[in-house]
């Protein structure tokens, strides 16, 4: 008998149900107002997660930025009971279309109709329908939900409920089959202001040395994710560990870019000290709009990584792709504070 991701059509079959499924949410007063006029993101998103949720290979957790926690990547939208009851109506006449046979769509449905509810984040909605599910999907859907509850911890700094849910066999299990899921979670712990869980990240990158050299969301590595998150404790460990300072993701974007773009943290500019001493290239041009460092710094009015960027020997003159400086940059997002320290500089 086949498993429900060969009866779904293996990858294709994947990626033709999400297709059918976001040609009717294209159509739909309910769910349309969610997304932009593009579907390819999303359609991409779903067929790769049932794919991975079905059996097949994982590269959800690889190749997409949202966090690793299905619910938390959801809270971006406003899911009550209408946008529920509208996205399973949508996805029960997708699969209708499909055509497979009637245990596996009863299996698929029972799962899309525990999970759509577990989305709802509308705080007057409550309850989940009950039913036990396929067990091809139970355990997987069991992991998924460890995982999104180990980010919620992490998210609260509860440290004691981290450690045992990282270190318990289910989630070891999911991270021997999804070890992007895994590096994901250790990013998110990066910026933990907590310093047991700090401590936590670093003990599991000593002990398993590889992570520094391993990716995850959209091509990234722990230290576009730790240098992002301004963690200097874990960028100096994993610049130990041999971690390439002027690693690209898919995007092209480096460690630096991710100081520049992302960080907020205090010891952001000692983050940018220690990679440009491990031979970051401080003007790399990263990107679709081919921007430095030191752009997103101004961008962001982060004057504090600006200064460091500077003083490591960053191109105050360099030109994005649109012949923008840096200064003009700040001027052009309004960041005032930035745009008078550039002057002066």
């Amino acid at each position: 008998m086949l498993g429900l991701y060969e009866a779904l059509g293996g990858r294709d079959g994947c990626r033709k149900l999400s297709e059918m499924f976001y040609a009717r949410v294209a159509r739909d007063p309910i769910l349309s107002p969610f997304f932009s006029a593009h579907f390819r993101c999303a359609i991409e998103a779903l067929a790769a997660f049932l794919v991975q949720l079905l059996g097949g290979p994982c590269e959800y957790s690889a190749r997409h930025r949202w966090s690793p926690s299905l619910y938390e990547s959801h809270l971006r939208f406003k899911i009550g009971q209408k946008e529920r009851d509208a996205w399973m109506r949508l996805m029960s006449a997708a699969l209708d279309d499909l055509r497979i046979d009637d245990p596996n769509r009863n299996a698929l449905l029972g799962f899309f109709e525990q999970s759509s509810a577990y989305l709802i984040n509308d705080p007057d909605v409550n309850g989940q329908p009950a039913g036990d599910l396929h067990e091809e999907i139970a355990g997987r859907w069991r992991a998924q939900r460890l995982v999104d509850e180990t980010v919620a911890a992490f998210r609260s700094g509860d440290a004691d409920r981290v450690i045992s849910l990282m270190e318990s066999p289910a989630i070891q299990d999911y991270f021997a089959r999804d070890r992007a899921a895994l590096l994901s979670l250790l990013a998110i712990g990066c910026g933990s202001s907590h310093p047991i869980l700090i401590d936590y990240v670093h003990r599991r990158l000593t002990r398993d040395p590889a992570l520094a050299q391993d990716r995850y969301a959209n091509g990234r590595t722990l230290l576009h994710g730790a240098a992002g998150e301004g963690s200097l404790p874990i960028v100096q460990l994993l610049l130990q560990l041999g971690a390439d300072p002027n690693a690209a993701d898919r995007a092209g974007h480096t460690p630096l870019y991710c100081v520049g773009n992302e960080c907020r943290a205090a010891q952001g500019g000692d983050v940018v000290r220690a990679l440009v001493q491990a031979g970051a290239n401080v003007n790399t041009h990263s990107g679709v709009k081919r921007c430095t460092a030191l752009h997103m710094a101004a961008r962001r009015g982060n004057v504090s990584v600006a200064q460091a960027l500077l003083e490591c020997g960053a191109n105050i003159e360099a030109q994005d792709s649109k012949g923008d400086s840096p200064l003009r940059r700040a001027m052009n997002c309004r960041k005032k504070e930035m745009a008078a320290f550039l002057a002066d500089w």
